[in-house]
């Protein structure tokens, strides 16, 4: 008897911790929607085939589009005798309807940047930025090259939900036989300060925190990256260095916690302590991930992401940290991502999570 407890015993103190529950639940108003349906703010846009419709309005073959954060407003850059810029709110109401003198139409490096409050931002001829107002007037252009002889990639854009905090960055830049990257924070026309420039070391992530207040930056030496962090005024608060490729980092809204993923791996750290305090891994590739310190929990998004944005195999994973117990879930619905960056994963509330950016709006529940 005395050996049938202690086997028992040993089986209850080894054995893998399991979380109670993880049920994984879609916004109802996304029902029925496929890959190619991302909501709108009152309803929805479909792409297919070049075709975008919302509303009334359908448009066809664009250069560029954008919807804002709040899917209030639509943006599309459409290739005529000249460049057009349309802007629409939600419902098909056109709100900007011009023509871009000075942009070329068959520029391969046009973009389109579109916020809440009606302002936009056209890319073109890869570093420059021409930045409207809600009236689509022009309001500066800011030229983000490197001035590099040898070449540079497209800049890009990175901004937090309202569009204050706005960064252009160079992701590479060839110097000889090298590359490097570039970093700006952007004040204003006259005020653009430097956050970051190094000649050996190309920048594969930057993102603009939710609220704007954090710029988190992933510099690469190709075999080895380094994560930094800034505050919006360009002052570095925070600097680690993995041992290992990182693919994106996520931070808390004090930026008392930072969660890196890479490949099937999540890892949280102490700011700025550097002090790592849970580790999970993913069945899937992870596209997204961020700890939550209320609930002492990571929740993770994963799956195989394709270059149209269809994300095949999507899984939901929660690892509670101090409890030891993670619990995965496969996600039995359609997802994909107009863009990776817009993805967010936040607490609704104790145990429940808001999982937004995607074609449906997703709740993950974990009980431990």
């Amino acid at each position: 008897m005395k050996y049938i407890s202690f086997i028992i015993l040993f089986l209850l103190f080894t054995a893998p911790a399991i979380a109670q529950s993880l049920s994984i639940t879609q916004n109802p108003d996304h029902s029925g929607y496929n890959t190619g349906t991302f909501p709108t703010k009152g309803s929805s846009v479909s792409v297919s085939g070049g075709q975008y419709q919302f509303a009334d309005v359908q448009i066809f073959d664009p250069a560029s589009w954008a919807i804002s954060e709040q899917k209030s407003k639509l943006s599309f850059l459409l290739r005529r005798d000249a460049l057009q810029l349309q802007t629409f709110d939600d419902t098909g109401v056109k709100l900007i309807d011009k023509n871009l003198e000075f942009f070329d139409p068959a520029d391969n490096t046009l973009k389109i940047y579109q916020f809440d409050d009606g302002r936009t931002v056209v890319r073109d001829n890869v570093a420059n930025f021409t930045f409207f107002d809600a009236k689509g007037e022009r309001a500066f252009v800011i030229s983000n090259s490197s001035q590099s002889i040898d070449g540079e990639r497209e800049s890009q854009l990175s901004a937090d939900k309202a569009g204050r905090t706005l960064v252009l960055y160079n992701p590479v830049i060839a110097y000889g036989s090298e590359t490097g990257s570039r970093a700006r924070v952007v004040y204003g026309e006259e005020h653009i300060e430097t956050l970051f420039n190094d000649t050996q070391r190309e920048i594969k992530f930057l993102r603009v925190s939710t609220d704007g207040a954090f710029i988190s930056l992933i510099a690469t030496s190709g075999n080895r990256d380094e994560i930094l962090i800034f505050d919006r005024f360009g002052n570095e608060i925070f600097t680690h260095t993995p041992g290992d490729q990182v693919q994106g980092v996520t931070i808390t809204e004090d930026a008392s916690y930072m969660t890196t993923f890479a490949g099937s791996r999540m890892q949280v750290y102490k700011i700025p302590s550097g002090e790592r305090i849970g580790s999970a891994s993913s069945q899937t590739t992870i596209v997204h991930a961020t700890y939550i310190p209320e609930d002492e929990t990571i929740i993770g998004l994963g799956g195989s992401l394709s270059s149209s944005g269809i994300l095949s195999s999507p899984t939901a994973t929660a690892v509670h940290i101090s409890k030891r117990q993670i619990a995965r879930e496969q996600v039995d619905l359609p997802l994909s991502i107009i863009d990776e960056t817009s993805v967010e994963i936040s607490r609704a509330a104790a145990g429940r999570y808001k999982v937004s950016g995607l074609n449906r709006e997703l709740t993950i529940r974990a009980q431990f």
